[in-house]
């Protein structure tokens, strides 16, 4: 399990194929798990694809004082990203969209491009409403039945309609544990003071938002937002999918391989 150091902190990450690099920032509570086999498929097709246990997710560090900063995040991202040969995208979902926004805002020389999946840079009455929720689940809900509770959030009603077992599958997997339930409270507690409107409207590098039109948890309307925001942004918004974009939407995905190819990019802020 290859790790890397900065700052003190001990960040495990993995890493295949061979070719431009991507690296893939995952979203609350979760780590380099969240993407099962989403990195072999970016490898076969041209690219080297990083992922990361976020410091706090084991086998990297503990959070320190258990508090959860985004911008130390961000150039936890970056010091992956810089072994990539950069510069390299960052494709973001929900939380992690918002910390490889900071991370592009940082280092533009280091980022070439930035995908953001139902991820917003805005902060509103209602998105603060969902992260306090968040916040008490960490707290509150018993384990065995966390899954059940966060279902009709993760995944779109088409997606849930046509894949039950997949969706149960899913479900049977998310039992956190406590240091997993504490570093889901750190970062919903995070949330609820994120403002990212300064990060977008100083990104300069190419970005692609994607939305999906049966997100529950963050408002496709705040996805199209961002989009404006960010100087050089192209938005979508994906029919028929949910807050778990890549894995209910195979037009998504080829969405966002035709934006890091550089060719075929979807046209600007288009519902379908």
């Amino acid at each position: 399990m290859p790790t890397v150091t900065r700052a003190g902190r001990n960040i495990h990450y993995s890493r295949v194929g061979e070719g431009p690099g991507v690296v893939l920032v995952p979203g609350l509570g979760a780590g380099s798990k969240l993407f099962g086999t989403l990195p072999r498929r970016f490898a076969k097709l041209g690219f080297s694809c990083a992922t990361l246990d976020p410091v706090g997710i084991a086998p990297s560090d503990p959070l320190p004082g258990g508090r959860y900063s985004f911008d130390d995040a961000a150039q936890d991202v970056l010091t992956v990203a810089r072994l990539l040969q950069p510069p390299c995208a960052l494709v973001g979902t929900s939380l992690g969209g918002k910390v490889a926004l900071r991370a592009a805002r940082m280092a533009p020389d280091v980022v070439s491009a930035l995908v953001m999946l139902c991820s917003s840079a805005i902060a509103t009455a209602r998105s603060r409403r969902i992260h306090r929720m968040f916040e008490l689940l960490s707290c509150e809900a018993p384990a065995a039945c966390f899954g059940e509770l966060m279902a009709p959030f993760l995944f779109g009603a088409t997606f849930l309609a046509t894949h039950e077992q997949v969706v149960n599958d899913i479900l049977r997997g998310m039992k956190p544990d406590d240091a997993g339930r504490a570093f889901m409270r750190a970062q919903a507690h995070a949330l609820q003071q994120y403002d990212g409107v300064d990060d977008a409207e100083h990104c300069t590098v190419r970005t692609l938002c994607l939305a999906g039109a049966e997100d529950t948890l963050t408002d496709p309307a705040d996805v199209e937002t961002t989009s404006k925001l960010i100087p050089l942004a192209q938005c979508r918004t994906i029919a028929d999918a949910g807050h778990s974009l890549l894995l209910e939407s195979s037009a998504a995905y080829g969405d966002v391989i035709a934006f890091l190819s550089g060719h075929g990019t979807p046209p600007a802020k288009v519902s379908e």
